[in-house]
């Protein structure tokens, strides 16, 4: 077996998702986190503004609408020499959550997971504090793809969702977020 058939082999290769290695840790949400992470009018929110956020953070009659952010993404590479490619690719993706029900977890998914049975993986719940707001880190192991394979189109790109289900099972919340990079769980390989 020559180089291309190894990268051949990795890139098709589909990983179950207990293998992924799926776990998350929970961060803390403060409102500069959010007003960070708040749209004006498709830029952030200007610095003038920060001290409105704050007096609505106070303001426990404020309902704030319900809305999903990734916040970060990171990837780290650790050696792997008996794999192709010999390396193993981690990603962390921060994910801030306003406006959800505190008394139930969030559902979160990745979506147009393609590889991947329903081309969708879940991921840990998200638990809303008292003022319905979440912040969660997801940390898994990507798996090799081909670049070629890798899509690009905005629509096809990974989405984020969230869902929050009311006690008769019903979805009562939620929201998510489009064209996250395919590298959140897919590694690059030649």
């Amino acid at each position: 077996m020559n180089h291309s058939d190894n990268v051949q082999a990795a890139a098709t290769l589909s990983v179950p998702e207990h293998d992924l290695g799926i776990s998350s840790e929970p961060f803390e949400v403060t409102a500069e986190l959010v007003a960070t992470n708040l749209n004006f009018g498709g830029g952030q929110l200007p610095d003038e503004m920060m001290s409105t956020v704050e007096r609505i953070w106070l303001d426990t009659d404020f309902t704030w609408p319900t809305t999903l952010a990734v916040t970060r993404i990171m990837l780290s590479v650790e050696p792997s020499p008996d794999t192709e490619p010999p390396q193993e690719v981690w990603s962390r993706v921060s994910i801030l959550g306003t406006g959800w029900a505190s008394d139930r977890p969030v559902s979160l998914t990745w979506n147009n997971a393609f590889g991947f049975p329903g081309a969708s993986i879940a991921l840990p719940a998200a638990q809303p504090n008292d003022n319905g707001f979440f912040g969660i880190d997801v940390v898994m192991k990507t798996t090799p793809r081909r670049h070629s394979d890798f899509v690009w189109e905005h629509n096809n790109q990974l989405v984020l969702v969230a869902q929050q289900k009311d006690e008769a099972g019903q979805i009562e919340h939620s929201a998510a977020q489009r064209a996250i990079p395919p590298h959140v769980i897919w590694q690059w390989a030649r």
